[in-house]
């Protein structure tokens, strides 16, 4: 069971000292039952009932020190395994290349760190009592055994019987808490549409009714599924009480015609029939956790497997290329991967030398390329073909992270992080330069390198966005459509303030933009029309 051996491998449970406590726990349970059996027999001798109570006592003492050390020791473990694993799921997800990331989904990514390891922590102690109820079980079958063999074969063919009906059914439980999990999946993503794209469902009845129907046809197919594995397990239950009803019944009406047993072994073996329900339904009311534990199990170790198959690159080395004069992309290409294999939408050959400090405007229609070309010039897609050179050297994928560090991007559907993740030291003089230039003092601050408000318009998300961009003090700021956001004021002062205010300080500037008014404040401004890039005009072409 995966579950069981990631608990052993990377928790320590199931080691001796688990074992132990599980078998004094089970031990001193089973030994409560014969020594109230042995206690009933002899209740007229009160020298035997004083010393019966005394090890009664003590019995009942062994086992809440032992259970209590078992549970609290295993739960303990099983959260650090958690906090390991959810710390190496994140850190292998941030190490994966973007490409990679979106093959796996993050659907998958979320559901593994949030409800399966909730799941794999709600199941720690229940899987203790079960383990214990086992060795319970085989305790007060050994006590059985010595009290009369019949009483204990029939009771271990009952148990035997019970557990080989769940086996036979495990597998298709499995089959269909795997499909669960998948469609779950789909569930979220279903829910991620709906809320990250509000405004466009909210702008289309049509949309928002087929996103509507899409939820509620994949929760429905979740909720049937689910149903039938609790159907599953409660039919295991009830199958298992009635099981030993009737063995209870069998130690009363047929031990005493098939056996020379006494009148006294007949009432211990009914008790110990009796007490067997307990820590049986214990077992039996454990396994839908244990199968849910188990496929969390299986889910986290295969997603754990696929980021790890993704591979992590070396770790960057501050300030690598941080002189840099020039960047040249020499015959560089990318192409999208379209289903079934076949070679998508292609960016490229693209030849262009960004020298330090200039200023590049990137035009083009929708659908030219623009923003597959600035992925792969910052390096966060691989060049098909073709190199990238820094300084004539090649950016190879051990320098990578160290060429990434070069840019401070602001994506057209940024994400505004409302903490500087990353900023060791916060200038405080530039930050309030900046939020002064972009008129947003009054709007939200910086306080423990937090932005203390960040539910503001879009063009408003875009200049925080932009402060913390421009303190992070990289060399070359890019820029998807930042302007497109903005009023006509910050638009303008955009182009005619901010960009002028980076050149001055030699930050190298690369802006996707629409507006033609301002192409004259580029030092170089490039077209792209089918994947392909056309130098349109230079800083020295204008000159002359």
């Amino acid at each position: 069971m995966k579950v069981l051996d990631l608990f052993r491998r990377e928790a320590g449970v199931g080691g001796l000292r688990f074992l132990v406590l599980a078998a004094l726990s089970g031990l001193s349970n089973a030994g409560v039952l014969a020594i109230i059996n042995v206690a009933a027999a002899n209740v007229q001798d009160k020298a035997d009932n004083f010393r019966n109570l005394v090890l009664f006592g003590l019995a009942i003492a062994l086992f809440v020190v032992t259970q209590r050390t078992l549970m609290i020791e295993v739960c303990e473990k099983v959260e650090r395994l958690i906090d390991r694993m959810r710390t190496r799921l994140v850190e292998r997800a941030r190490r994966a290349e973007y490409l990679d990331l979106d093959e796996v989904g993050r659907a998958e990514i979320y559901a593994c760190l949030t409800r399966e390891t909730q799941i794999l922590s709600q199941a720690a102690p229940n899987i203790v009592i079960a383990v214990q109820s086992a060795i319970l079980v085989g305790f007060t079958l050994l006590y059985m055994a010595a009290l009369s063999e019949t009483a204990f074969l029939l009771s271990a063919g009952f148990t035997l019987l019970g557990a080989m009906i769940h086996l036979s059914r495990s597998g298709e439980v499995k089959r269909q808490l795997r499909a669960a999990f998948e469609r779950e999946n789909a569930l979220i993503e279903g829910l991620s549409d709906m809320l990250d794209g509000f405004k466009e469902v909210k702008m289309s009845t049509d949309r928002s009714d087929a996103i509507a129907r899409r939820i509620a046809r994949i929760s429905a197919e979740v909720t049937r599924m689910r149903i039938g594995t609790q159907t599953a397990y409660a039919t295991d239950f009830v199958t298992s009480q009635v099981t030993f009803f009737i063995l209870t019944g069998i130690m009363v009406f047929v031990v005493p015609n098939v056996s020379q047993a006494y009148i006294e072994v007949v009432v211990m073996t009914t008790t110990a029939s009796l007490f067997l329900i307990g820590p049986v339904s214990n077992v039996v009311g454990s396994l839908p956790i244990f199968a849910n534990a188990n496929a969390a199990a299986e889910n986290i170790t295969r997603l754990e497997a696929r980021l790890g198959s993704v591979g992590a690159g070396p770790a960057a080395v501050a300030g690598r290329f941080a002189g840099f004069r020039r960047i040249v992309l020499d015959r560089a290409t990318f192409s999208h991967h379209a289903a079934g294999g076949e070679s998508g939408f292609r960016v490229g050959p693209v030849d262009l030398t960004v020298e330090r400090g200039v200023t590049l405007f990137l035009t083009g229609g929708n659908g030219s390329g623009k923003t597959t070309f600035i992925r792969l010039l910052i390096g966060l897609y691989p060049a098909s073909s073709g190199v990238i050179r820094v300084d004539g050297a090649p950016v190879t994928a051990a320098a990578l992270a160290d060429y990434r560090n070069l840019f401070s991007v602001i994506f057209s559907d940024n994400h505004l992080f409302a903490e500087l993740y990353g900023i060791q030291e916060i200038d405080a003089a530039l930050a309030d330069e900046l939020f002064a230039l972009l008129e947003m003092q009054h709007k939200s601050k910086l306080e423990d390198g937090r932005f203390t408000v960040t539910k503001l318009s879009g063009g408003q998300r875009k200049r925080l966005a932009l402060i913390g961009s421009l303190l992070e003090k990289r060399p070359i700021c890019v820029f998807d459509e930042w302007a497109a956001d903005q009023d006509p004021h910050f638009r303008e002062k955009f182009y005619r303030v901010v960009l002028p205010f980076l050149k001055d300080r030699g930050i190298t500037v690369l802006a996707i933009t629409h507006d033609d008014a301002y192409f004259d404040l580029a030092d170089i401004h490039v077209d792209m029309k089918n994947g392909g890039l056309n130098v349109v005009r230079t800083a020295s072409a204008m000159a002359e």
